[in-house]
């Protein structure tokens, strides 16, 4: 499938409210058991993506339209939203994400038009990348965590499913 703003909106305006039907009142357990070491939590995941939210799609956005293809992008601390929500619930991370991806989704709107989806900018391990690729990746992104988040619950009941375990192929996913 080619890239399509209109078609990456239909995911990006749904994880909101998908993670909070998910997460929104489960109890700690569920929040904080991971895949197992090196791996994140469905906290943690939350609090990663509000962090990036807030940080990263619509600045490095603006780097594109800025229209300099020298543009290079600042790294991204990909834990940096484990401490600046830490001892926040669950329930108000999620309100923080909904509200900045509302925001961030009217700006892109706003601002992004089809023609400048080929612009340029440097990323400082890819190299140069266009802001359609940028804006794609943010999709994917979303998707990423979605499945990341359903993984790590998955695999809080590995052992209690028993035999049935070779029937459910997310409990061998790396």
């Amino acid at each position: 499938m080619d890239f399509s703003l209109p078609r990456s909106f239909e995911v990006l305006r749904r994880t909101p409210a998908t993670l909070q039907s998910m997460l929104g009142d489960l109890s700690d357990p569920w929040l904080t058991g991971n895949e197992g070491p090196g791996t994140w939590s469905p906290w943690e995941v939350v609090a990663h993506l509000t962090h990036v939210e807030a940080t990263d799609w619509v600045d490095r956005t603006m780097l594109f339209l800025a229209r300099d293809p020298a543009g290079l992008f600042r790294p991204v601390d990909r834990e940096a939203g484990f401490s600046r929500f830490q001892g926040w619930p669950v329930s108000r991370i999620l309100d923080r994400f909904t509200s900045l991806r509302a925001g961030n989704l009217e700006t892109v709107n706003t601002l992004v038009q089809a023609e400048a989806l080929g612009l340029t900018a440097v990323h400082p391990a890819l190299g140069t990348v266009t802001l359609g690729q940028l804006l794609a990746t943010w999709t994917v992104h979303d998707l990423n965590h979605l499945g990341q988040i359903v993984k790590a619950m998955a695999k809080q009941y590995g052992e209690a499913v028993g035999a049935w375990r070779r029937f459910l192929p997310i409990l061998e996913a790396p």
